[in-house]
């Protein structure tokens, strides 16, 4: 989920080199840590100001899925995975998240669907008209993230008011055959690609921890950095029972905080977001994300897992003496301030499902 364009960049401050970043990205303990998080908030501070964005989804579609992306539990291919089972949500239900996700202190709103891509024309027509209401009757910006989408219908979403379309390219294209068979790395580009041609702005990152190498984070970060993404969503895997990554060991908190710091680094401005996985890996260090660059993060649940309480997520930014950024839509934004304990939407995704011996759908 991205927030707006990269940043231009004042003067001194300068993106770091593939070689540097592959030194750096190993810096995961002790002082050498110590001067790499200084290093990343110097730069995101200088680049991005004490105001930090978050961003709500909602799985508007979920399970299912004909991919068989190793971290996700919502594929059809790994049968004794769990995650929810159900069709995509009305228009209404999914306006109705995003205002109970504005509440919260979103600034922006995702839908996200299981599946390659849109798969008929009654989506898409739900969809459209969901972001028609959400760009008329709340102030958050919207997203989509639908698989490999078509031009025509992306198209489509953009006309309605869709101002961000989001795809991940997962892992380094060098890891990628471990973490995927069922579509190409290049496909994944392309879908990217026709997003930027059709003037959306690009949310694009990855899932870390799955086994790649330092090394190779650092390659995902190079073809990110070559895209031109406005916004770099960072997960880190919490490994689902029931799919082939389910015993994968996670990786430690210096990892993850050393990664985001050379993600920052090496496109100082761009929009860091951590997401997923930040409550398994980082733990009690998880306070640490925005010093280690980051400037944005989910508030609420995530796909097929629970998020942080919205009021902690506030709470962990303000303790920092960091501000939460409005939308830019135009609108009165509807957060008054202090986020809820509870979050009031996308309740679905952690809802408990038996094991899914389901057909594929496309």
């Amino acid at each position: 989920m991205c927030e707006t364009h990269a940043r231009p960049l004042p003067p001194g401050i300068a993106p770091i080199s593939a070689d540097e970043a592959r030194r750096l990205i190993r810096s995961d303990s002790g002082a050498a840590l110590e001067a790499l998080l200084d290093r990343a908030s110097a730069v995101r501070e200088a680049v991005h100001g004490r105001e930090i964005a978050l961003c709500g989804i909602t799985n508007a579609k979920s399970g299912r899925c004909p991919e068989d992306c190793g971290f996700c539990s919502q594929s059809a291919h790994f049968p004794d995975a769990e995650s929810p089972v159900y069709p995509l949500l009305s228009a209404d239900e999914i306006v109705a998240q995003a205002k109970a996700a504005e509440r919260a202190g979103a600034r922006e709103f995702s839908i996200v669907t299981s599946g390659t891509r849109v798969a008929s024309e009654r989506e898409l027509a739900v969809l459209e008209d969901a972001v028609r209401r959400l760009r008329a009757e709340t102030a958050v910006e919207p997203c989509a993230s639908l698989g490999l989408v078509r031009e025509e219908d992306l198209a489509r979403l953009k006309a309605a008011g869709l101002l961000h379309y989001h795809h991940n390219l997962e892992t380094a294209r060098s890891f990628f055959p471990n973490v995927c068979t069922t579509h190409s790395y290049d496909a994944q580009l392309e879908t990217i690609r026709t997003a930027r041609r059709l003037g959306m702005k690009l949310c694009t990152g990855g899932i870390l921890g799955m086994g790649e190498t330092p090394e190779q984070r650092v390659e995902l970060a190079e073809e990110l950095r070559g895209l031109g993404v406005d916004c770099v969503p960072l997960n880190f895997l919490n490994p689902r029972p029931g799919t082939p990554m389910a015993d994968v060991k996670a990786i430690t908190a210096g990892e993850c905080l050393a990664a985001i710091a050379v993600f920052r680094l090496m496109m100082p401005g761009a929009h860091v977001f951590v997401m997923g996985g930040r409550e398994v890996n980082l733990g009690e260090r998880q306070d640490l994300i925005f010093r280690a660059g980051a400037n944005g993060t989910m508030v609420g649940n995530y796909l097929t897992s629970a998020g942080r309480a919205p009021d902690e997520t506030v709470a962990m930014a303000e303790r920092q003496g960091l501000a939460l950024r409005p939308p830019e839509t135009g609108r009165p934004w509807a957060y008054g301030g202090e986020a809820p304990h509870e979050a009031g939407w996308n309740r679905r995704a952690v809802e408990a499902a038996p094991p899914r011996r389901l057909p594929v759908v496309r």
